[in-house]
């Protein structure tokens, strides 16, 4: 592996922290409990492994299920753009087998019910998977402790067999619900990754930076398709001439730095009225919430740190950590500083945009506040002026 162009890559795990954000739109959507899409992965995998799929294929099971609702947060309902959209973007990931259309069909049922009308074998297995495991979590929650809710799950699989899944499907559940621990896994995020990651071969591989860029766009298109920050960094990137990998991880880190806003309530986020006090308290918890999913992600914490304090100052004021100068690398100073300029000169819900003119007069302000670097102001200028 070129250290100074790869990176080793695991995209379970890099999936697995990304769900939980994901998981915050179904939670707004349609109410699902914390940790679904862990859920999903984990009764997808007790039906693979019944169905006995090698490790690759298990892998990649595991990976259809953490992205199944990808598509969620631009459709905002599960229909045809949301199979679609998901489909889309589940192509642009490294899965191991040769499988197809797993997220476009995976709200088929087995009778023809579904979206797309197919029905028994014309669903593929994988989707039939993910088709069973979100279905029984969306509509009963797997998470809860009430013994009522367990009979209601059962009876519920019963009456569907031959009609929403397989009989296959419905026996290979029957079977291993039957165990106690079953059920009680289901109810602990801990135990969830414990058995996902004693199920799963370590696929890790060498990745271009390139091409984890591309992954980490997705987010960054999902929660705001009309931000510049990528480019604009970019440009900022070349001006300081940093090396490939330089550029590379600090371009994903300005991908991923609004993925906290993933776990603020779209309410909030497009409020065109001025913020209660509450409410602007919960959009600065944002960068909170990046750092915690991107902590899980092995190898990112160089960009964790860059991404996670896009908020803080110089001077301390920033939010939430309350950093100051020493403690912010010029990597950090440069995304705060162009995340500013960038969020300025872009059309909000809340404003229009500023002007090149207005939003320098801005930062000029904030850098005589000694909040951010003037020479990296003055370089702003330079580039975009």
């Amino acid at each position: 592996m070129d250290k100074k162009k790869e990176i080793l890559f695991n995209l379970n795990n890099f999936l697995l922290a990304m769900s939980t954000a994901l998981d915050e739109v179904e939670k707004e959507v349609y109410k699902v409990s914390c940790f679904h899409s862990k859920r999903v992965a984990y009764l997808a995998l007790k039906l693979a492994k019944e169905f006995n799929f090698e490790k690759e294929g298990l892998s990649d099971i595991c990976s259809f299920a953490l992205l199944h609702n990808i598509g969620l947060k631009k459709s905002l309902k599960k229909g045809e753009e949301y199979c679609l959209l998901g489909e889309e973007y589940s192509t642009k990931f490294p899965f191991l087998t040769d499988e197809k259309n797993i997220i476009k069909y995976h709200c088929e049922y087995y009778d023809g019910s579904g979206i797309f009308g197919l029905k028994g074998d014309e669903i593929p297995l994988f989707s039939q998977f993910l088709a069973f495991a979100d279905t029984l979590d969306t509509k009963f929650d797997l998470s809860k402790k009430d013994i009522n809710n367990r009979k209601e799950i059962l009876e519920f699989v019963k009456k569907s067999e031959n009609t929403l899944f397989s009989t296959d499907m419905v026996e290979c559940f029957f079977e291993f619900s039957e165990v106690e621990s079953f059920w009680l896994d289901l109810q602990n995020e801990q135990e969830l990754l414990t058995y996902i990651f004693s199920s799963l071969f370590d696929f890790s591989i060498p990745l271009k930076f390139e091409d984890v860029l591309s992954l980490s766009s997705i987010f960054h298109e999902l929660i705001d398709n009309n931000s510049n920050l990528i480019s604009n960094c970019s440009k900022m990137a070349d001006f300081y001439n940093f090396d490939h990998k330089d550029k590379q991880t600090f371009l994903i880190a300005a991908s991923l730095a609004n993925i906290g806003k993933f776990f603020i309530p779209s309410k909030i986020l497009e409020k065109k009225d001025t913020l209660e006090l509450n409410e602007y308290t919960q959009i600065k918890a944002y960068p909170y919430y990046t750092k915690k999913v991107l902590s899980n992600i092995i190898g990112f914490s160089d960009i964790n740190n860059w991404a996670s304090t896009i908020q803080e100052f110089i001077d301390k004021s920033g939010y939430p950590f309350c950093l100051e100068g020493k403690d912010l690398s010029l990597k950090n100073r440069l995304l705060t500083t162009t995340n500013i300029y960038t969020s300025l000169i872009t059309k909000k819900t809340y404003r229009a945009a500023f002007s090149k003119e207005e939003a320098f007069k801005i930062m000029d302000k904030l850098s005589n506040d000694k909040r951010v670097d003037k020479s990296i102001v003055e370089d702003l200028k330079s580039v975009f002026s």
